[in-house]
Parts: C-alpha cells; structure tokens; sequence
C-alpha cells in the first residue's frame, strides 16, 4: 500500500476569514454593487472600443455614471446617514453621544456623593435615587457593603416615606 504525501506550499496561505455573524454594512454593499457595475461597464468599453475601432461614447458615459454614482453614494452614507444612524441609536440606546465627556465610575460617585450631601438638599425623590444609585456602586464595584447599607440607613433616617425605599432592603 502506497501512501501519498501532500506537498506543501512554499508560502503561507494568506486568505481573509469571512465573518457570516457581522454583515457587511449597507455603504459596502452599494459600493461593491457600483464596483461590480463599473468594472463590467468599463470591460464592456474596451472590448467594444477596440472592436469598432472608436470610443464607444454611450458606454464611457455609462462608466462615468457608476463613478459618479459611488462618489455620490459613499459621500452620502459617509457623512449623512452613517452619523445620523450613530446619532439616534445612541439616542435610543443611552450610548455615548457625539463629542460628550465619558464619565467613569469614579467620577460618578463623586457626584452622587456631592448630590446627597448637598446643602441645601434638592428634591427629596433626586436625593433618594442618588443615594440608591450610589449605594449600588459601593456594593458592586467598591465591594463595601457596610458603606453602602450606611448610606441606605441614612436614607430611610432622612426620607422614612419614600417610597422608592421600599425596594431597598429586602423584608
């Protein structure tokens, strides 16, 4: 029995995986639809030029048209609806919106911190979610449970009708 080896080639095999989970966007399928068009328009030129021994002028202006056409078509995905797109889904999302500041953990419990040490206090329904907000924060990211029932106990010392505080505490 007589056992084949597969030779191997000399170089790496340089192919880009496809990602079927991550389409491609709407501005690359229209791009690569007028591409596709330009390409054959522009063959079809050539081909046709060559054959009749003039420039074909129907079909310079068609691939002139696709051309046109992509420009048109990325400038107006690349600078209108792209950003609108952005815009609104992190408007519905509660994302980062254009040009605004990120606020870290950090610095989120420095300004709860200040909203529920405020003199003079603001509206009890704003203090009273400040402090659950701020409770939540030393419980799951400064692992301090003590400080955040202190500042529960503190809550429901202060503002014993709330209602949101019902919630707080189990029982």
């Amino acid at each position: 029995m007589r056992v084949r080896r597969l030779r191997r080639r000399a170089g790496p095999v340089n192919l880009l995986p496809v990602d079927f989970a991550d389409p491609p966007s709407l501005r690359g399928v229209v791009r690569g639809i007028l591409g596709v068009a330009m390409a054959l328009a522009g063959l079809a030129l050539v081909v046709v030029s060559i054959g009749a021994g003039h420039i074909e002028w129907r079909l310079a202006t068609l691939v002139l048209t696709l051309w046109g056409a992509w420009g048109f078509f990325d400038a107006l995905f690349g600078s209108v609806l792209e950003p609108l797109g952005r815009f609104v889904g992190n408007a519905l999302t509660g994302g980062a919106m254009p040009g605004g500041p990120v606020i870290t953990i950090q610095d989120e419990t420095v300004m709860l911190e200040r909203l529920v040490d405020a003199d003079p206090p603001p509206p009890p329904h704003r203090v009273v979610l400040a402090g659950i907000r701020l409770a939540e924060i030393y419980r799951t990211h400064q692992h301090d449970p003590a400080r955040a029932e202190a500042v529960i106990a503190r809550l429901v010392s202060r503002y014993p009708d709330a209602p949101e505080l019902k919630y707080v505490r189990p029982g």
